[in-house]
């Protein structure tokens, strides 16, 4: 009788181990689809490097169709020590949102789906939803979410382009048009028109942004007026003045704090990228958002220089957004150069580093318009002048060499986006620990003195009852 108690009890107790087992096995397996369906995440760093703003998380609600995110960068090539980055980004992205889904491609070897693309330059990343396509040199969170807001808006920004004065027409095929540029700005979600100041009296109100490309006659003073007007009110205009052409606007940028000389810039550096010298290469850029981690060489066919002065009228910003190396000059002696002839005299002529592309930010000092504004013509706080030393770079012929059309679209975005769009402010190094002397001290007695003497004095009591019971 005893042993079959005891076969019963092992029975009994094999049973509830197998049937415990088995509850925890499915308990586990519960847990874990759980977790892949719901992860929880927890950022330990102290920067929140893997944590979304509450602004992008936010955003990210509001997102119920497909995006599918492609980054075109190279498995070990240039910019491949970017890769871990972009991926831990794209991943709390995709935590955040189950609509988003993003690819990782070497356009090495998968040269055929990045000439697709357009893809011209390694860390290119392209966003694809809502029937919409946008493109984005940058791997940073307040990139990629105010790309996404441009996927999810319904309203397309206004660019428009002056004309009557001899501009490059955004209709010529030509190699000196900007129909490539037209097509780049409509790819990028952008309405493009022109108008003519000649029939109006002020700058359109649904206007974005007004680009003036290379002017080939003066551009009389009521028009300049009109111009002024609408950068008091907030407007944003890029303005390209090729070299040697009189337009008019000196007096007009000199109340910018920026100054035009009649000059040509030669760069010694651009033949070993085969060109003429009077085809100057940039390669330092300024800190703006429109040339923030541009690393692209643009070029400049036959350029003239476009100074920042020292003392701007009060109020006025000034930075430069694009200059030449050392090895380049601003050339003023106009008969030498037409006699093909170029040699630096330090006499007159401008050393290098030359600007070419300069920008002033100009407060707010009239009223917007009374009528009803769009959302693309929101109430700004700065106007915003960029003016480059050429109109060529954007032409047909060189707006897909190296980095000219990207320079071209992140003015124009920039120009056009950026009271729209949101900005991030998210700590990009750990902040150290800032104590004062008497904190400092404070932690030196109490850590350093008083703990360690606390436990000595402890021990010594414990002995000294341990001994007295013996």
């Amino acid at each position: 009788m005893p042993a079959k108690n005891g076969r019963k009890l092992k029975w009994a107790y094999g049973t509830n181990t197998i049937v415990s087992t088995l509850i925890f096995f499915f308990i586990l397996v519960f847990i874990i689809l759980i977790a892949q369906e719901k992860p929880l995440r927890v950022d330990m760093t102290g920067t929140g490097a893997f944590t979304l703003s509450q602004q992008t998380r936010k955003i990210l609600k509001t997102i119920h169709s497909p995006i599918a995110i492609k980054v075109f960068i190279s498995s070990s090539g240039p910019g491949a020590q970017g890769r871990d980055k972009i991926k831990d980004l794209l991943n709390t992205y995709c935590y955040y949102s189950k609509n988003i889904k993003y690819q990782m491609i070497d356009p090495d070897t998968h040269p055929q789906l990045t000439r697709s693309y357009g893809v011209k330059t390694y860390g290119t990343i392209i966003l694809e939803g809502y029937g919409k396509k946008q493109t984005v040199q940058t791997a940073d969170e307040q990139v990629i979410t105010n790309a996404l807001l441009k996927l999810q808006s319904n309203v397309s920004e206004k660019i428009y382009f002056l004309n009557g004065h001899g501009e490059r027409s955004i209709t010529d095929s030509g190699r000196e048009g900007f129909s490539i540029a037209k097509a780049a700005l409509v790819k990028d979600n952008y309405k493009v028109a022109d108008f003519n100041l000649l029939q109006q009296n002020e700058v359109p109100a649904d206007a974005a942004a007004v680009v003036i490309a290379g002017p080939q006659k003066p551009i009389p003073q009521r028009e300049q007026q009109i111009l002024s007007a609408y950068l008091a009110r907030g407007g944003r205009v890029f303005l390209m003045l090729d070299p040697l052409v009189q337009t008019g606007m000196t007096n007009f940028l000199e109340g910018y704090g920026l100054q035009i000389e009649q000059d040509v810039v030669i760069d010694q550096l651009s033949r070993l990228f085969g060109a003429s010298p009077t085809v100057p290469v940039v390669m330092q850029y300024g800190t703006s958002p429109i040339t923030r981690d541009f690393t692209e060489p643009t070029f400049y066919p036959y350029a003239r220089s476009v100074v920042p002065m020292k003392n701007p009228p009060k109020g006025i910003e000034l930075q430069t957004l694009a200059s030449t190396s050392s090895s380049a000059w601003a050339d003023r002696n106009l008969d030498q150069l037409k006699e093909g002839k170029a040699s630096f005299d330090k006499t007159k002529d401008m050393p290098g580093p030359v600007p070419l592309v300069s920008m002033a930010s100009i407060p707010v000092t009239q009223p917007q318009p009374a009528v009803k504004q769009t959302p693309a013509a929101p109430d700004r706080k700065m106007g915003e002048l960029v003016v480059s030393g050429n109109s060529l770079f954007a032409t047909n012929s060189y707006f897909n060499q190296y980095g000219n059309g990207d320079f071209f679209l992140n003015t124009i975005n920039y120009l056009a986006n950026e009271t729209k769009l949101i900005t991030i402010q998210r700590p990009g190094v750990n902040k150290p620990l800032m104590l004062t002397n008497s904190q400092g001290m404070s932690i030196f007695w109490v850590v350093l003195i008083l703990m360690p003497l606390a436990v000595l004095v402890s021990g010594i009591a414990v002995y000294r009852i341990r001994r007295s019971q013996r």
